[in-house]
């Protein structure tokens, strides 16, 4: 395993009143069992692509020569979407070695000045851009595309390459009307649960990720629970089922994920929109929150410890123990910083993540645990599975339907009126 899940702290024995009794768990137990059967059968059917594209290789050659490509031909690649159409590239991208190379930016909102900055400072001869839509109708990356594109002077597969549907959207139509290289998007994947897809591969080959050790990762904690013969030994079951007996019985209705990782900030956002969006419907669902330590150590904490007790906090992070510059011991101790001298950066935001997380469980919260040993492609591929099968079973737990997200579209039907009217 690439990861260690503790869920101890989300019972009684620990936290007190706001934890579950061991009888609650138990029973939320046996209906993730039944769940976990559920997704098992629904996978079997060929039914979730999304989860299945792990397990594939054959695409990785082609998407790698077009990325190498890509990466040949320009120094800055500009990658458009936004949504579930850049947000699990973004996490996967986060974890860039690469210092040579052309840089990776993405453009996933229409902020006038950030948009006339990034035209401004690149050099549009050397830009590519990857445009991502599934539907091919999504206004900010449209936007995006018919403003950048017309500009560049090649519209070949090493400056641009769009991801889209194949059906007659505007995206598809403005593909054509330049004759780009078009990939077709999986109609049967929606944006949120395609990070394992092209959508967060290419991204991720263009940044220099392995991309084979991130869709390993993912298979392994899919192999697990497929076939695991408990349920308790399911980590993403388990914390399905205790995320939803601390919903029903405590009305718990605030996730926070706290990431001890730079690197990770941007897997708290993926995160934040893979629950609001799926777990979301007909007046349930769970508020995320997507929290950064130790940062937000420094503006959230307060609410955290003294505020409503009606959260469940799930602490993130990798060993970063003996890792980093070293706090000089000389000068720490003629300021009176004697306790970090000759501590490395790692040890301080490892000291910093344990004494947050049990100050949090002093103050009765339920809290989850989860343990990188090493942050890296299997081990990002490995939780971002994890998240996506704990989504499903809460909906199959809570009788929601995990794909859709019906109450969105109003919104943009209502931003195409505004602009017509």
């Amino acid at each position: 395993m690439h990861y260690q899940q503790d869920i101890s702290a989300c019972l009684s024995p620990i936290v007190g009143d706001r934890g579950l009794s061991q009888n609650s768990f138990n029973n939320e137990i046996k209906r993730a069992n039944d769940a976990l059967d559920w997704f098992k059968g629904e996978f079997k059917s060929g039914r979730l692509p999304a989860f299945d594209v792990c397990s594939h290789t054959d695409d990785i050659v082609n998407l790698s020569d077009l990325a190498e490509g890509m990466r040949d031909s320009c120094d800055t690649i500009a990658i458009l979407g936004t949504g579930g159409s850049s947000l699990g590239a973004q996490t996967v991208c986060a974890l860039s070695k690469i210092n040579s190379g052309p840089k990776i930016k993405f453009l996933d909102n229409i902020d006038p000045y950030t948009l006339d900055r990034f035209i401004d400072e690149t050099t549009l001869d050397r830009l590519g851009l990857l445009i991502i839509s599934k539907s091919g109708g999504t206004m900010e990356t449209l936007a995006q595309a018919v403003t950048i594109a017309p500009e560049l002077n090649d519209f070949g597969p090493n400056k641009i390459i769009v991801i889209t549907e194949n059906s007659d959207s505007p995206l598809k139509q403005f593909s054509r009307q330049f004759n780009l290289m078009t990939l077709d998007h999986d109609p049967n994947i929606g944006g949120r649960f395609s990070a394992f897809s092209m959508v967060g591969v290419l991204p991720a080959l263009l940044a220099g990720i392995d991309v084979q050790k991130f869709r390993a990762g993912a298979y392994e904690t899919l192999s697990q629970a497929l076939i695991a013969d408990q349920v308790l030994d399911v980590p993403s079951a388990v914390g399905a089922a205790v995320s939803v007996a601390l919903y029903r019985e405590k009305a718990t209705r605030i996730s926070v994920l706290m990431s001890y990782s730079d690197r990770l900030s941007k897997f708290s956002h993926w995160y934040r929109q893979l629950c609001a969006e799926s777990l979301a419907k007909g007046g349930e669902g769970m508020t995320p929150i997507a929290g950064l330590g130790t940062v937000d150590q420094h503006s959230q904490l307060q609410l955290y410890l003294d505020g409503p007790n009606d959260k469940m906090f799930t602490f993130l992070s990798p060993r970063h123990g003996g890792i980093g510059a070293t706090v000089d011991n000389k000068i720490s101790k003629e300021i009176g910083l004697d306790y970090a001298a000759d501590c490395t950066v790692g040890d301080l935001i490892d000291a910093a993540h344990h004494a947050t997380h049990s100050s949090i469980i002093a103050k009765g919260h339920p809290t989850r645990l989860l343990t990188i040993d090493k942050l890296n492609e299997a081990s990002l591929g490995a939780l971002m599975m994890h998240y996506m099968l704990e989504t499903v079973m809460i909906a199959r737990l809570l009788d929601i339907n995990p794909f859709n997200q019906p109450a969105v579209e109003d919104g943009k039907l209502r931003a195409q009126e505004y602009l017509k009217a």
